[in-house]
């Protein structure tokens, strides 16, 4: 009854409502302890409540009914679920949830570490107890378990900016994956060869002045910056310097996010102003190679399909739909690699036999010649296919370290078989793949927990 009143108070009747009728409501009502003594004190006045002092009141108690209405449904399914006999969580608090559980696990790593990370000894835990073990996904309808989570658009709003390829329409999705899938051939990457050794060349030349120097310095910022030059130079055929000097994503950050709209609103600026550029190129000489860069592709399928070409400036909304894309290229390209890179060269610090290896394996094909490697590998790029230890390297730093996950949305439909055959419902939920739980477990890698790039 509280809800109704809340948009009769705020949304329907005027501010002008006066105390007595509210007084009146609540007095006619069942009603906790507190809302008699409201009214028990206005009538002892003999005065009425104020507007507002009502309007504020019947505001925050339909707040407070929202709120313990959607704890009760929370708490309540995953009680249900146990009372079922369904695996759940041990030390499930009505209030809390299984926050403190979490909080146990949290507590034993590293104050930066993302929370996710303990769930790997919270699935040790369980498993030996029998109470959750989760990993067969079985998919009772196709279409359904297919179904992206309803929040994907909104997490990736601050990173694309609006409809991107990770969240548009299946129809859409597969014509644009077909235009893209163009600059991922591997004609193309090998012709991309040449500048990525330039760009790691800068990035050798950063890491040889800190060994210099011998200072201690963050490796995620210097990879991280090392891998959006290298996307500026695959996607946007634009070269920055972003190792030794200032570009325009060197604040870039995701994390805080009362800086996203001006994150956002820098982004936009500078790749409009690529694509703005980009653009006239091709409408001043339309005879320009075709290039497969993200922003070539866009523009090229642009130029071939819509009538705007006859235009001086692009379709604004096709501009705006041009620099997501773009966004969401870059986004997804330098945090993932660069991370990669640091997990490699942690791993291979702590795993002597394993370098030992990977410098044989480069010597034996890219000569011992350092300093020629770069011009070996830009004449015969083909020679990268033959470092099968190096690959396996990277491939078992991926075990350890995977640097995404996926996420479905859960369904009636949907149900989950555990290790010993009980099936758990999905409805209400979202169905969230944990790869690095699932890349380290006893059950399905012999010695999970070492190093073996042999594997």
């Amino acid at each position: 009854m509280l809800v109704p009143l809340c948009w009769l108070v705020l949304v329907v009747g005027p501010l002008e409502i006066t105390g007595t009728l509210v007084k009146k409501y609540i007095c006619a009502c069942p009603q906790p302890p507190r809302l008699l003594s409201i009214c028990e004190y206005s009538m002892m006045n003999n005065s009425q409540i104020s507007p507002v002092v009502a309007t504020a009141f019947v505001g925050l108690a339909s707040l407070f009914g929202i709120f313990f209405t959607k704890l009760y449904r929370a708490r309540s399914y995953v009680r249900d679920l146990r009372g079922r006999g369904w695996p759940v969580a041990p030390n499930h608090s009505f209030f809390f949830g299984h926050l403190l559980y979490l909080k146990k696990h949290v507590d034993k790593s590293p104050p930066e570490a993302h929370y996710l990370y303990p769930i790997s000894d919270i699935y040790l835990e369980t498993s030996r107890k029998r109470e959750l073990s989760i990993w067969i996904l079985t998919q009772t309808n196709p279409h359904t378990c297919s179904q992206r989570p309803e929040s994907l658009p909104e997490f990736f709003k601050p990173i694309a900016g609006g409809p991107n390829l990770f969240d548009m329409p299946e129809s859409d999705w597969k014509a644009w994956r077909g235009v893209f899938n163009r600059g991922f051939n591997t004609e193309h990457c090998q012709s991309l060869v040449p500048g990525m050794v330039k760009q790691t060349l800068v990035f050798r030349e950063t890491m040889r002045e800190h060994a210099r120097k011998g200072d201690i310095f963050y490796l995620d910022t210097t990879t991280l910056r090392f891998m959006i030059d290298m996307i500026g130079e695959t996607i946007l055929q634009i070269h920055w310097i972003a190792p030794t000097g200032f570009n325009p994503f060197a604040s870039f950050n995701l994390v805080r996010g009362f800086i996203h709209w001006w994150n956002s609103r820098k982004m936009n600026l500078y790749i409009g102003e690529e694509v703005d550029r980009r653009y006239l190129e091709y409408k001043i000489d339309t005879e320009k190679k075709r290039s497969r860069a993200v922003i070539d592709l866009v523009l090229q399928t642009y130029l071939e399909n819509d009538t705007g070409k006859t235009h001086e400036k692009l379709d604004p909304d096709f501009r705006a739909f041009a620099i997501r894309q773009i966004r969401l290229f870059v986004y997804v390209g330098h945090d993932t690699t660069s991370s990669t890179i640091c997990y490699c060269i942690h791993l291979l610090s702590k795993n002597a036999d394993a370098l030992a290896k990977l410098r044989a394996e480069h010597n034996a094909i890219l000569g011992e010649d350092i300093e020629a490697v770069s011009s070996t590998i830009i004449e015969q790029p083909q020679l990268l296919n033959d470092l099968t230890y190096t690959n396996a390297i990277i491939i078992e730093t991926l075990r350890f370290f995977p640097p995404a996950n996926g996420v479905r949305q859960g369904s009636r439909l949907t149900h989950i078989l555990d290790d010993t055959g009980n099936s758990c419902p999905t409805d209400r939920a979202m169905i969230w793949v944990g790869h690095m739980q699932m890349q380290t477990a006893p059950k399905y890698w012999v010695r999970p927990l070492e190093f073996l790039p042999e594997r």
